[in-house]
């Protein structure tokens, strides 16, 4: 405090102590003996803060363009400009960070606390006959029905005097939740899309595939022109096949899916059927059907397999005979090695499909994970994964080699359920990543602020995996990544807190209404192609659920309690039964729902092909 303050200037030029630091010290302190008359000086402090008071709250009135007078609080632009002048200024600083609001200097932060006064009225009930006549809000704390989406609404409140004694007392506890959960998830999203970046090349910009072509030696040792479709991305993020690499939600990733492994028995069906095509110089041989071996320069032979037989395979634990009789996908995995063949021509039997140079292998591609018999150089340009030391797609396993990350408990058994809550935290790209940071960092920090991080984070996660569950069940072959599953369950938990806390709007019916109106228009935006609306509904419903449980709300009168009470317990029966049965229907009953959803979307912009991946 400066010397100006500390003194003022008497009779004849002489300085003498200022009366009001004498008043605050002997406030502080009158009873640690100061000699002063404590009684009497602390009515004199308590009548000079209540002046003080009501003087920052009439320049506050002046000052904010008559929000208080028209029944709303200050605007978030306005009280981040506010905030931010106090922190710039080093007097009030302290004070901005202290108080988590905005302390502009010549402010006081004496309206947080509850006095009385020298008329014997308390903060609260001289507040109630300040100018805005008492209306329901603070300047920085995030109390019931306030918050980022209220100011951008325009929301209005009744009056305090309107409402009676136990419902004002409940209004004027304060949340001021530290956002401690956003910014975690939001640094976590962050990190694992700059992984994700940097581990994995983009895939090109578009909305429609991309057809890629080559020329390049083939199997048959013939140069030909060799395309594909490539999926583009216009999130500008990798393509969907290094997503589910690294954890979209993918169902055959997650189960034994059915159908998934009845079209890989058929396959090892048709596999049975083939024969290895040989090269008369033995410079190339390659398993396919007798159709497809054409040329006149190879040989089919029937009931082979190029550079697998009991008479190639020179380890004892095959050695017998029986093992290689049967079907192909029997045979044990005995591939010829280069230095046994000089051995295998003293057999003198016929081993041309034992001795020629094996130029095609399995190659898994695909989002399904096709595996078909090709060269390593087209399999690389395909973007698939090659088996060098295989033979027969039998004796592979590509879902492997699609869903990647820790593999599989068990051969052939997918067992990832950590997918429902993975992709939660991963993005299609960049872009899409920048549209989840925003609502986070507004709509979802706004709400922590008022729920606190463990109701949110429940709310959050409730709602990301009931999304992705829903979404798995409905199409179980497209892959999804993205949090908008949770975020539409905070989307949700916004119009919960209008209905449970109804009667303190001024027009409630009307707030429900705007509210409706935005989740409608992203339902609305979730119908176009390659946006998964199934997540939305799913994670709009759990929200939903989940924030009638646990979510702050005012109480306006015993039976309201006890009707709140009842629908609270059922939310939350019938959130358990929901999930249960989602993951019932997902693991064990394995529903194929696939084809209504289809028929559920069929109005869509455009038909959404089995291969399209899907982001929300």
């Amino acid at each position: 405090m400066s010397k100006k303050a500390q003194t003022w200037a008497g009779p004849a030029g002489h300085v003498t102590p200022n009366p009001n630091t004498d008043a605050m010290a002997a406030f502080a302190g009158g009873q640690r003996g100061t000699g002063v008359n404590s009684n009497r000086w602390q009515q004199k402090y308590q009548t000079m803060r209540s002046k003080k008071l009501k003087a920052d709250v009439v320049e506050r009135n002046n000052s904010d363009t008559g929000n208080l007078e028209r029944g709303r609080r200050p605007g978030a632009f306005t009280m981040m400009k506010d905030f931010y002048q106090g922190y710039t200024n080093p007097d009030t600083r302290a004070a901005t960070l202290r108080h988590g609001r905005a302390m502009q200097p010549g402010k006081s932060a004496f309206a947080d606390n509850e006095f009385f006064g020298p008329d014997g009225t308390t903060t609260a009930q001289r507040e109630s006959t300040m100018p805005g006549d008492g209306e329901i809000h603070t300047d920085g704390e995030r109390n019931i029905g306030e918050g980022f989406v209220a100011d951008l609404m325009d929301r209005e409140f009744v009056t305090m005097k309107k409402l009676p004694p136990e419902v004002r007392k409940q209004l004027r506890v304060k949340f001021d939740n530290r956002p401690y959960f956003t910014s975690w998830v939001m640094f976590v999203n962050i990190v694992i899309v700059i992984i994700t970046l940097a581990t994995q090349s983009i895939a090109p910009v578009g909305f429609t595939d991309k057809e890629v072509q080559r020329q390049l030696l083939r199997h048959n040792l013939a140069y030909e022109t060799i395309g594909y479709n490539q999926t583009t991305n216009f999130w500008i993020g990798p393509d969907y096949q290094s997503l589910i690499h690294l954890g979209a939600k993918y169902s055959p990733c997650m189960r034994k899916d059915k159908e998934y492994f009845e079209k890989i028995k058929e396959d090892t069906a048709v596999e049975d059927t083939t024969g290895c095509c040989i090269r008369k110089d033995l410079n190339a041989c390659w398993q396919t059907d007798r159709s497809k071996c054409t040329s006149s320069f190879a040989e089919f032979k029937d009931d082979k397999v190029c550079g697998l037989g009991k008479n190639g395979c020179f380890n004892e634990a095959y050695s017998n005979a029986s093992l290689w009789e049967g079907a192909y996908s029997t045979w044990p995995n005995c591939p010829v090695q280069k230095e046994f063949k000089e051995d295998i021509k003293n057999l003198n039997v016929p081993s041309e499909h034992l001795l020629c140079e094996v130029s095609a292998r399995p190659c898994c591609i695909g989002l399904q994970g096709e595996c078909t018999v090709i060269s390593q150089e087209e399999c690389q340009f395909r973007k698939g994964f090659f088996h060098e030391n295989a033979t027969l797609c039998s004796q592979v396993s590509c879902v492997t080699d699609i869903c990647g990350l820790s593999g599989f408990l068990f051969d052939d058994i997918p067992d990832q359920f950590y997918r429902a809550l993975l992709p939660t935290f991963m993005h299609a790209g960049v872009i899409h990543l920048a549209i989840t940071l925003v609502f986070q960092a507004t709509i979802l920090r706004d709400m922590e602020k008022f729920a606190g991080w463990w109701r949110i984070g429940f709310i959050y996660f409730a709602s990301g995996i009931g999304g992705t569950m829903l979404s798995a069940i409905l199409i179980p072959y497209q892959p999804e990544v993205g949090a908008s599953g949770a975020l539409y369950g905070i989307l949700a938990s916004l119009i919960v807190e209008v209905v449970v806390n109804w009667k303190i709007y001024k027009a409630p019916i009307l707030e429900l209404a705007k509210l409706l109106l935005l989740v409608a228009l992203l339902f609305l935006a979730g119908l176009l192609p390659w946006i998964d609306n199934f997540a939305h509904i799913g994670g709009f419903l759990f929200g939903f659920l989940t924030s009638f449980v646990i979510l702050p709300h005012v109480n306006f009168s015993e039976e309201d309690r006890i009707a709140k009470l009842v629908v609270q317990i059922v939310c939350g029966v019938l959130s358990v039964v929901l999930f249960s049965l989602l993951f019932i229907v997902f693991y064990l009953a394995q529903v194929q729902l696939a084809r209504i959803a289809f028929t559920l979307t069929a109005f869509r912009l455009r038909t959404v092909s089995a291969k399209t991946p899907q982001w929300n």
